[in-house]
């Protein structure tokens, strides 16, 4: 099968390749329990929270993990809780709708205060079904296959997060959650690659190949012999190469990373990055139906720019592609770009203007740190200044674009972007796809099709766009760096530096191999 490419937001760090074990998502019995009002009813839905309770505290962990054990313990022990149950029996529900009723209603309660207590809330939904689990008697373990294996689920309790054997899993992968969520702080603590948050998990099944890349949420479904080998060598440094990266000599050129959630920003800095050259702003839009607020913004942005103090941090606004639908964006263009990009966002003004204005005020709150903020594929000359006139407006200081089409690398519509902005970032991976006329597009799945090799950027129909474009923006005297996949493949790395490119940002699994790379010359 063609490798596919999917996105998430990555917990920790860490690369894992081999084979997935797809966990269904567990329904807990909704068959009659007790009789509505029953007052032996009650006695053992107060039981069964114990039990849940007592579980969770006899797991064995330690920090973090611990404390995430103790406080469902204690959520389950909490009197008002329970009198809420009471309250719903009372009423004529049956005892599993009770137990879920009343859960829900305090989840409610954590998701209007926002920010980290709206993140505790899906943790309410898991107590409940594993309440109504135990009343059931449906408590039977999972079985695992005995061979190691990537979990991939809808989502992962805490629970079952503390119980993983590293040993045997090799990673875990979600399409629910965040990077805040009780399990990922298991998960993370536990040491194991996890990506949240994954975008057409759904053409996953039992048995496939995955490759995961916790440190920049990507994860490549049968992955090409190629890929593998790629992340391979970065994973496998000799002793010459790790003495190599200890020394005080700089790569000669500036070495990003490529994030897509703060929490990334400890592995990246681990690896060496000097800062970061791409940071997809997505994942705090997906699977929202509505966009997230200003202030939920600034509290990200804000957390990554003070991870990177000192450094500088490229910020992409909203990305928006056939694959992430979102329901409170109005659609726009036609044809092969639609719906794609900057287009997206000027068609939708106040979604731009909240992210511009919490990216604006992070860059206040941090003045230490260096922040660029870039469009996507900007299809026209009047695109990129629109751009720039708003990011200015409130009050963005480094603003720049994406050069990911074809079109806009022509004389004369390449210089008048270049005259529009403060900065160029190529992404080779839209370039080389449209370039090369390799569709994008999948119906449905959320991935994307016909991945593109590392080589097929080198290719003179995708190169010569990069030359030309490389080339006007040193005419400019401006910044133009590299944040695709090609970036990492030292091959390609030498070649774009020959050209004078002044970045190259990847993935911060893949930044020691290409720095050592690099520097060997």
């Amino acid at each position: 099968m063609a490798e596919r490419f999917l996105v998430g937001a990555g917990v920790g760090s860490g690369v894992a390749h081999g084979k997935a074990f797809v966990l269904a998502r567990p329904e807990a019995a909704l068959a009659q329990i007790s009789k509505p009002g029953n007052r032996i009813g009650m006695i053992a839905i107060q039981k069964a929270m114990v039990a849940v309770a007592e579980d969770l505290e006899k797991v064995t962990t330690v920090g973090d993990a611990k404390d995430v054990m103790m406080a469902l313990a204690m959520i389950l022990r909490d009197p008002v809780l329970f009198d809420v149950v009471k309250a719903h029996l009372s009423e004529g529900a049956e005892a599993a709708d009770a137990i879920r009723r009343a859960f829900a209603r305090f989840a409610r309660q954590l998701e209007s205060l926002g920010g980290y207590f709206a993140e505790r809330a899906s943790d309410l939904g898991y107590l409940a079904n594993r309440v109504v689990a135990e009343l059931a008697g449906d408590v039977a373990p999972i079985e695992f296959p005995a061979e190691p294996f990537i979990l991939v689920s809808d989502s992962i309790s805490p629970m079952d997060a503390a119980k993983l054997d590293p040993k045997r899993v090799l990673a875990v992968i979600t399409s629910d959650g965040t990077p805040t969520s009780h399990s990922a702080i298991i998960v993370r603590a536990a040491k194991l690659p996890m990506v949240v948050g994954l975008i057409g998990s759904g053409l996953i099944r039992t048995g496939s190949d995955l490759l995961v890349d916790a440190n920049s949420g990507q994860v490549f479904l049968d992955p090409t012999a190629e890929r593998i080998a790629h992340y391979a060598n970065a994973a496998n440094l000799d002793t010459q190469v790790i003495r190599l990266l200890e020394d005080d000599r700089e790569a000669p050129v500036t070495l990003l990373a490529n994030l897509g959630s703060s929490f990334e920003a400890a592995g990246a800095l681990a690896a060496g990055a000097k800062g970061v050259g791409l940071f997809r702003t997505e994942l705090l839009y997906l699977g929202q139906t509505e966009p997230p607020t200003c202030e939920e913004q600034f509290v990200e942005y804000s957390n990554l720019l003070a991870a990177f103090n000192g450094k500088r941090v490229l910020v992409r606004v909203l990305d928006l592609d056939f694959d992430k639908p979102l329901p409170f964006l109005k659609e726009a263009g036609v044809g092969k770009y639609a719906n794609r990009g900057l287009q997206v966002l000027l068609a939708n003004p106040e979604v731009l203007d909240a992210q511009l204005n919490a990216l604006a005020r992070a860059q206040a709150a941090n003045p230490k740190t260096e922040l660029w903020v870039m469009a996507p594929m900007v299809l026209s000359v009047a695109e990129a200044q629109q751009f720039a006139k708003l990011a200015r407006a409130a009050g963005l200081k480094k603003v720049g674009v994406m050069i990911e089409v074809p079109e806009v690398t022509e004389a004369g519509v390449i210089e008048g972007i270049i005259d529009a902005v403060d900065f160029l970032s190529i992404g080779t991976n839209d370039l080389t796809h449209y370039a090369l006329g390799k569709s994008r597009h999948v119906a449905g799945d959320g991935a994307v099709a016909g991945t593109i090799t590392l080589a097929e950027t080198r290719k003179p129909e995708v190169f010569d766009l990069i030359t030309r474009v490389i080339a006007a923006a040193k005419a400019a005297g401006k910044p133009v760096g590299i944040c695709g996949e090609s970036a990492s493949d030292p091959e390609s790395a030498k070649l774009f530096i020959k050209l004078g490119v002044d970045s190259l940002s990847a993935s911060s699994a893949l930044l020691p191999q290409l720095k050592a790379a690099l520097l060997a010359g």
